[in-house]
């Protein structure tokens, strides 16, 4: 039921990524050239860094656990040829109180799990590495995945607050960087708990 409900949030954004020709590497990325801004969302109670402006897309769709909103956030990247990431995403989705909570740490690691093995699967990718990520002090999964015979890579950060599960994503062409603006990215989460 996991892998199902995870595999859903987000696909549609990466399901194209575009491949270009093995760059020399510039000397600066897009990223490093761009004044990042600052996003607050009051309803998905978070606050990030993006290199530019979100699209908010919302899929609703019946699963085992009822109706579920699934919302993404995504930046396309302009210039890819400079650019250390094509696309920056934030998805969220709410399950239904009582069926998942951070303090329930085995199934909290179940979902985390099952939703890296469904997309490694989605992307047809391998997963290069894994490992569990403390975020804010709730429990979390960090994955990178290459696909397109190793010509792309996925980087994911995933974790679970309250009843809400949230991942933070990036695409890349492998060889662009050292991804720090993927660092930046994930670093910058910060959840607005209720009331602000």
């Amino acid at each position: 039921m996991w892998k199902i409900i995870c595999f859903l949030v987000g696909t549609s954004v990466f399901a194209q990524t575009p491949m270009l020709d093995a760059l020399s590497g510039p000397v600066k990325t897009w990223e490093a050239d761009r004044r990042w801004e600052t996003v607050d969302d009051i309803d998905g109670r978070f606050r990030i860094e993006t290199p530019g402006p979100f699209e908010l897309k919302i899929d609703t769709l019946d699963t085992a656990v009822g109706r579920q909103a699934f919302h993404t956030y995504f930046f396309k990247v302009p210039e890819i040829e400079r650019a250390e990431n094509l696309i920056y995403v934030l998805s969220y989705v709410d399950y239904p109180r009582g069926s998942l909570h951070q303090d329930s740490t085995e199934l909290v690691a179940e979902l985390l799990r099952s939703t890296e093995e469904a997309a490694a699967e989605a992307l047809r990718g391998e997963v290069v590495y894994a490992a569990e990520r403390d975020v804010l002090g709730y429990p979390g999964r960090i994955w990178r995945i290459d696909y397109k015979d190793g010509e792309a890579s996925a980087r994911t950060l995933a974790f679970v607050i309250d009843h809400r599960y949230y991942e933070l994503k990036t695409f890349a062409l492998t060889g662009r960087g050292l991804s720090d603006a993927s660092d930046k990215f994930f670093r910058s989460f910060r959840y607005l708990a209720s009331g602000g």
